[in-house]
């Protein structure tokens, strides 16, 4: 892929508004995941590996943003449009390609490599770590039937739930069910019986208006089985279409007040929403989720949640998030893998000419990143800093938050 090609990928994965930044980072990012297996040892006993598991118990790193990806080839159910390999939806296709760059996919066997390859980075990790691993709803219409050709891709609980069982030493599972389908709440007792961790909603990407009546019920049923909903806050890039103000962290009051414990994926740190308390004027996402985390009725139920944070077109929300030091126990950590293996999309470089990371931390990050995409962006966080103030040990023990069911 030369130079020209980059920035269209760029552009595919909706950061066009940063592409002439990765432009700039190309020596550093290059384009295509190397895949390598096997972290040597001068990894795994740099200074820098001991000081991030300092005061972190590995039994409670609950890694609470991870993809299933694939194309349906062992008979797991998964579809992805077919629009994303064709010539005529290019940045549908582009998309694609990243993605399973991103997870080391072997095309003759998409959905088994891609977890073999979880599977193997997990295997590295401290014992007792674990990811928990993300089904996907179709997008339905609003009157709760499913629309394949708005869907872009469709993860079924019953692979989610399979792949976990096999590898349940690494693995949990989170359910995703569309709160408008007639069978939303059978479909949760269901999912809650058979060991799901939480919900998974991209409201954009799925067509789920949070504020509508018609999650009503699902939210007094996710109140009833104190099940946790983690719902996608903020601009969207990396699934295109659908209604983008369905991000807007202030519907997720809806839930809230219903008494759901609710997680607000990437703390709102991408995009611009309208503010529903002051005449819908223009304001950054970032602003609404720091408004929510600060109201007191939600202080046991709100939860903000960090994967891709240090992205390219998030990373300048980082001081705004450790500067509001009231709140900081209440984050949770996700990797929002496979995106921290595209390696266009984060420049630990770039976080450095912020004042996020000390530059003599580079040189491993970089190395590490090429080998462990998950201990890389859990490094990265560890490491982040912004005048004296970093994330606490307890944002990366998450399993308290979901074993609470």
């Amino acid at each position: 892929m030369n130079r020209r090609q980059f920035m269209v990928g760029i552009s595919a994965l909706g950061l066009s508004s940063v592409a002439l930044g990765a432009y700039k980072l190309w020596p550093e990012s290059g384009l295509i995941n190397p895949c390598l297996t096997g972290m040597p040892d001068h990894l795994s006993n740099h200074l820098l590996m001991k000081k991030i598991w300092a005061g972190i118990n590995p039994a409670n790193v609950w890694d609470g943003h991870v993809h299933l990806i694939g194309v349906g080839d062992s008979g797991s159910g998964v579809w992805f449009n077919p629009n994303m390999d064709s010539l005529l939806h290019p940045i549908l296709k582009i998309q694609k390609t990243f993605y399973m760059h991103g997870g080391c996919v072997d095309a003759q066997q998409v959905d088994k490599s891609y977890v073999d390859r979880l599977v193997a980075l997990m295997s590295e990790m401290p014992n007792g770590c674990k990811a928990m691993l993300f089904a996907f709803d179709w997008f339905h219409d609003s009157q709760g039937n499913i629309d394949r050709n708005q869907s872009i891709f469709h993860i079924p609980n019953t692979y989610a739930a399979q792949v976990a069982k096999e590898y349940s030493q690494y693995f949990e599972w989170v359910a995703s069910i569309h709160p408008y389908r007639v069978d939303a709440v059978d479909a949760l007792e269901k999912a809650h019986a058979e060991g799901a961790r939480a919900i998974k909603w991209l409201p954009s990407g799925m067509g789920i208006d949070t504020a509508s009546e018609k999650c009503d019920a699902f939210y007094r049923a996710a109140s009833r089985l104190r099940i946790p909903i983690i719902s996608h806050t903020g601009a969207e890039s990396a699934v295109q279409g659908g209604d983008q103000s369905y991000g807007n962290p202030l519907k997720i009051r809806r839930a809230l007040d219903a008494g759901v414990q609710v997680v607000l994926a990437h703390c709102a740190s991408d995009g611009y929403d309208n503010d529903l308390d002051n005449g819908g004027k223009k304001v950054r996402s970032l602003e609404l989720f720091v408004r929510l985390m600060n109201d007191p009725r939600y202080k046991e139920l709100l939860y903000g949640e960090i994967s891709a944070i240090t992205l390219i077109n998030h990373a300048a929300a980082i001081p705004t998030i450790l500067e509001n030091s009231d709140w900081l126990d209440r984050l949770t950590n996700g990797s929002d893998y496979p995106l921290p293996a595209i390696l266009p999309l984060i420049s630990v470089t770039k976080l450095a000419s912020m004042g996020l990371l000390d530059e003599t931390a580079l040189p491993f990050l970089k190395e590490l990143h090429s080998y462990h995409p998950l201990m890389f962006d859990f490094a990265v966080k560890r490491l982040i800093q912004w005048n004296g103030k970093s994330f606490p040990s307890k944002v990366f023990e998450t399993r308290s938050v979901f074993q609470k069911i």
